[in-house]
């Protein structure tokens, strides 16, 4: 894979991501670590201090003028070749619990893990679909041709749904919902689509009885990231290699 765009890169997952990304052999020409406020960013910015193939790049998932100024500055780099991977990694959680849930609480994780997912998704789209026409000699589906990844979650399935986390839960069952139904509109264009269950990480997010570190979970993902294809396309994948699927 030469580029591929990351948000929500400025800590947690998305910040592993980008550091075993940047140090992979053969590693990508290009990574896009997209983040609200870059200038906070500070163990972000060491990274791209020291790695010249990561690009810091601002992108408030839910401010929709940051949208297109990223777009621009990830089409000035790639270029022809298009962007070969978005990882939609941004999200937030809700600890409220169904009994005393607020509409602010559960608007503003619906906003960040469910209507941002796919706003950011449809700005990209553009150069996804370029990348995608441009690898006609790659594998049908592939992140080596163009692929959308959706971060999700085992709590967004029903059959392992417990109480608790009101809105967070539910935003990951439409991120499942999402990635069903985005992988058919998108087959007959070889864009590989997959939702991924990362594991209970050990990050500010999921606190610190998860059950992986951000190194295990990561590396994990790109391992079945790189063996997906077309038999897993839209799938909802576990934290598991071989590839295994999670129940809806």
């Amino acid at each position: 894979m030469e580029s591929l765009v990351i948000t929500g890169a400025n800590r947690g997952i998305g910040l592993e991501f980008v550091r075993q990304l940047a140090g992979r052999d053969p590693r990508p020409a290009h990574i896009f670590a997209a983040c609200r406020s870059p200038e906070k960013a500070k163990d972000l910015q060491t990274l791209a201090a020291s790695n010249e193939n990561v690009h810091i790049i601002g992108l408030d998932v839910q401010n929709e003028a940051t949208y297109q100024p990223a777009v621009e500055e990830v089409s000035s780099v790639v270029g022809e070749k298009g962007l070969n991977v978005l990882i939609n990694n941004a999200g937030v959680n809700n600890k409220e619990g169904y009994a005393d849930a607020t509409r602010e609480g559960l608007t503003a994780v619906m906003d960040v893990n469910v209507i941002s997912l796919i706003r950011v998704t449809q700005a990209f789209l553009p150069l996804l679909r370029h990348a995608a026409l441009s690898s006609r000699k790659l594998p049908r589906l592939s992140i080596e041709r163009a692929a959308i990844i959706n971060i999700s979650s085992i709590l967004g399935s029903i059959s392992k749904s417990t109480g608790g986390l009101a809105g967070y839960r539910e935003s990951k069952a439409a991120v499942n919902m999402i990635t069903q139904g985005l992988s058919w509109e998108l087959r007959g264009e070889r864009i590989l689509v997959l939702a991924q269950h990362p594991g209970w990480v050990q990050t500010d997010m999921g606190g610190s009885d998860g059950e992986v570190t951000t190194e295990e979970s990561v590396s994990t993902m790109l391992r079945i990231f790189s063996a997906a294809g077309e038999g897993v396309n839209g799938y909802f994948l576990d934290l598991k290699f071989p590839i295994q699927i999670c129940p809806y």
